[in-house]
């Protein structure tokens, strides 16, 4: 997670690049840090050295889908509390069911507006945080 001085991190990860940047661009204007990844393999590779405060996800990406990579970092310790974003244009009746399954904190269905994609980042970080401090510690 962030350092208390840094602004929050946030991942992005879509394979269309202009959808990459309206993120970036919307992100930066209200302070967070983004990295940006083009499909789930660069992603998980990024996530190796990076821990980043929240993840946007586009659904339909080629081959491993939203759904799919958020399931593989649900797996991982480290991130089960980061809040994870899919953004979708499609219209279909299975997207909230799969969303569930795959451990979303919310969908979002494209084009978003920015003012309300900051609103919901903060509040998802916040809330992440709140989960991170709650959250039992292992022993060793």
């Amino acid at each position: 997670m962030a350092h208390p001085t840094r602004p929050p991190t946030v991942l992005c990860v879509d394979d269309s690049e202009g959808h990459l940047k309206l993120l970036e661009l919307s992100l930066t204007a209200h302070a967070y840090e983004v990295e940006l990844a083009q499909d789930g393999h660069e992603a998980l590779t990024l996530l190796q050295s990076l821990t980043p405060d929240l993840m946007i996800v586009d659904v339909d990406m080629p081959f491993m889908d939203g759904f799919e990579l958020a399931t593989r970092v649900r797996r991982l310790r480290r991130f089960d509390a980061m809040p994870i974003v899919v953004m979708t244009a499609a219209e279909r009746s299975d997207l909230r069911e799969r969303a569930e399954a795959a451990g979303i904190d919310a969908l979002l269905h494209k084009p978003v507006q920015g003012k309300n994609l900051a609103r919901l980042v903060t509040d998802l970080i916040r809330a992440g945080r709140e989960a991170e401090v709650e959250r039992p510690r292992a022993t060793e």
